[in-house]
């Protein structure tokens, strides 16, 4: 019988040889059951036990899915939209090729149809002044676009352009010199006007005593209503229609009079015609409405009056229609009237409905009524609903290149029924719903045979003119550049994951290789890696980003090897902790005993205990390459206009408030999923690849 030699040393370390047969080796009880039970175990493999234990794990199991669910949605949707539009993430649409055609930036999301209030593509806008002649909130033109519309009036001392009503308050303030009450009066005048008093004229006007706690008005006013008429040598003569009068002497001689206390607020009612017969007048050729207030003689008081209408009239229908522009009916809409100029901007042509004031002088509205509204405002319809607008010759033969129509243009026309029979649809695709006017007669070129040299005034679809084939929905918005978000989003994210995994895998294997051999070897091997490890780290890694980024061309490659030179040394200094855990263990002992060498010792027996924690942390490395791309473009150092994630994020980072909140809302909601799903899954592998439950359910 053939006998080995076996060696072996002992505690002392001494040598020893002994020879043995396979007969001296035999089992006692050969025959018998050393176990009370029999085995209901099956053979198992460790991926597999790893596999089973991860899948017990209910919370790790659901961060594995939304993890799973993010990364199936990012890969389908980038290929999935066609790049139409706005759907075109690579390109910006802040700006149309169309006159009047807006671009697509910041439009909101939609999900729901338009009405339900919530993710519908419609925006609430409050506190908007309400266009009376209109029917619109000021700036709106397209009655499609506004729904659950409220209107509320409100009254201003603010004169407006949509203001109506109201009064005009006429004051002044006085100087400090001394002189003729009746001088220098605060003065309100009309443009000019040829007075025939062959006519009859009547005037009905009403003034209010202005009451405000905080100015000191004067009690009982003093007012004037006169005609103003130059004389020969430009001399300013006044004829008062109030008060008592001998129209003998100018204003300037100081025996003026006319003035009375205004002591009531009731319509009164003057005939011009009686009143000016006292002075000898039949005609006035020029002359203005006046209306003055006396000075008053305490500084500390302010005279002052509201004027609520004041109606010239005549029994002579035409000039009652001339006289008539002069009226104050409504006070805001009588001050805000522009004083016109000539072509040449240096001499004033008359607008009869102005009325001016002279120095020291002032009129400001008093209880003027402007109507604001709040509604809700549909992008879409606004974007991409039906809308007038003129098309060149260049964009008809475009189409007609496209084969979408054909435009038999001639003559200028107006006529829609004859300009329709020019047109003929052969595509869905063609923009035009309607004509309205051909601008410019047609010019055919015999040597390019080209028509030229005319324009459409047409109404179109707004969302076939910008290339879709039907109204589009962006269920996250567009973005400030005009970028279907949710494409956006999600492209930003396959192509940040991609480039994550790929970093951290990188430094995963790096890490591994260097904390194994430093824990394994332990010693001046150990010393000498973790004082290049203390160099390395002691490096900044925005500095490291920053000198990459600088001496290289491509933001992104730079990026990557600036991870690359610093994302390791996390993992390396775990491992190396682990190794110094598990390398003293007696299974490590007795592999070292019989004979396992030093690289199966490290990846076979102390590498897979050691996965476990190593795993949990470094699965988090994926996330952090997102938010090191957020910073390195929040600080401007780069990858700015990049379709990464991160730095999707950090545009956005602004958008507190307002109606593109969504654009800070939704990727950091997703980013936040992310977060916590790569946590939840790492904890599960971590579990799962820990050798010391191996068979625990």
């Amino acid at each position: 019988m053939e006998k080995k030699i076996f060696k072996y040393n002992d505690s002392l370390d001494n040598s020893h040889e002994i020879e043995i047969s396979e007969q001296e080796f035999e089992f006692v009880q050969k025959d018998s059951k050393i176990h009370d039970v029999k085995l209901k175990g099956k053979p198992t493999t460790f991926f597999k036990d790893s596999m089973k234990r991860f899948v017990k794990n209910k919370s790790s199991l659901a961060g594995g899915i939304i993890l799973g669910v993010l990364v199936l949605i990012s890969c389908i949707v980038p290929w999935a939209i066609p790049s139409t539009g706005a759907y075109d993430v690579y390109q910006y649409h802040t700006s149309s090729n169309f006159e009047g055609i807006s671009g697509e930036s910041l439009i909101v999301p939609k999900l729901f149809p338009r009405g339900t209030g919530f993710w519908d593509g419609t925006v609430s806008k409050s506190n908007i002044i309400f266009n009376q002649e209109t029917g619109l909130p000021v700036g709106y033109s397209n009655p499609n676009t506004i729904f659950d519309l409220v209107t509320r009036d409100t009254y201003s001392d603010v004169t407006s352009q949509y203001g109506t009503g109201g009064y005009i308050l006429l004051t002044g303030r006085n100087s400090s010199e001394t002189g003729n009450l009746y001088e220098n009066p605060y003065t309100y005048y009309s443009y000019k006007y040829d007075f025939d008093f062959s006519n009859d004229f009547t005037l009905d006007y009403s003034f209010i005593l202005p009451t405000d706690n905080e100015m000191n008005y004067l009690q009982n006013p003093e007012y004037r209503i006169s005609l103003m008429y130059r004389g020969e040598n430009n001399e300013m003569l006044l004829y008062p229609l109030t008060g008592d009068y001998n129209g003998s002497e100018s204003i300037e001689q100081g025996t003026a009079d006319g003035f009375v206390k205004l002591e009531d607020e009731e319509v009164k009612t003057i005939n011009i015609n009686e009143k000016i017969k006292q002075y000898g007048i039949e005609k006035l050729d020029s002359a203005s409405i006046l209306i003055d207030l006396k000075r008053s003689s305490d500084e500390d008081n302010i005279n002052a009056i509201l004027i609520k209408n004041l109606h010239i009239s005549s029994t002579n229908e035409e000039v009652n229609a001339e006289i008539s522009k002069r009226n104050i009916v409504d006070g805001n809409n009588c001050l805000i009237q522009p004083q016109k100029i000539s072509p040449n901007g240096i001499s004033r042509v008359d607008n009869p409905a102005y009325w001016a004031v002279t120095a020291n002088t002032q009129v400001a509205g008093r209880d003027i009524k402007i109507t604001y509204c709040d509604f809700r405002f549909d992008q879409y319809e606004d974007l991409y609903g039906e809308k007038e607008i003129t098309l060149n010759y260049f964009n008809i033969n475009t189409y007609q290149n496209n084969g979408w129509l054909e435009y038999n243009a001639g003559k200028a026309s107006t006529d829609k029924a004859e300009l329709a029979s020019r047109l003929t649809v052969f595509s869905d695709k063609c923009p035009i719903v309607e004509i309205i006017e051909q601008v410019g007669d047609a010019t055919y070129n015999p040597t390019t045979g080209t028509v030229s040299g005319y324009s459409l005034k047409c109404v179109v679809s707004q969302y076939k003119l910008r290339g879709y084939d039907n109204t589009p929905i962006f269920i996250f918005g567009t973005d400030s550049n005009g970028r279907d978000f949710f494409k956006l989003i999600f492209t930003g994210l396959i192509l940040s994951l991609a480039l994550g995994i790929g970093v951290s895998a990188v430094n995963i294997i790096i890490g591994l290789v260097w904390g194994s051999i430093s824990g394994y070897f332990g010693g001046w091997t150990d010393i000498v890696m973790e004082r290049l490890c203390d160099i390395i780290g002691g490096m900044p890694s925005i500095a490291v980003i920053t000198l990459a980024l600088i001496y290289m061309d491509s933001d992104v490659i730079a990026f990557m090897i600036a991870l690359f030179m610093t994302g390791w040394m996390g993992v390396s200094a775990r491992t190396r902790t682990q190794f110094y855990r598990f390398k003293g263990r007696e299974y490590v002992l007795a592999s070292r005993t019989l004979g396992a060498k030093d690289g199966r010792l490290i990846f076979r027996h102390i590498l897979p205990n050691s996965l476990g924690t190593i795993i949990t942390s470094s699965i988090l490395l994926v996330p952090s390459v997102i938010s090191s791309e957020a910073s390195i473009a929040y600080l401007g150092l780069g990858l700015q206009n990049q379709i990464l994630f991160g730095v999707i994020l950090s545009e956005n980072r602004n958008q507190f408030v307002g109606d593109t909140i969504y654009l800070l809302i939704i990727p950091t909601v997703i980013f936040a999923l992310l977060l916590i799903s790569f946590n939840l899954f790492g904890n599960g592998l971590r579990d799962a690849f820990n050798p010391s439950l191996k068979g625990e359910e």
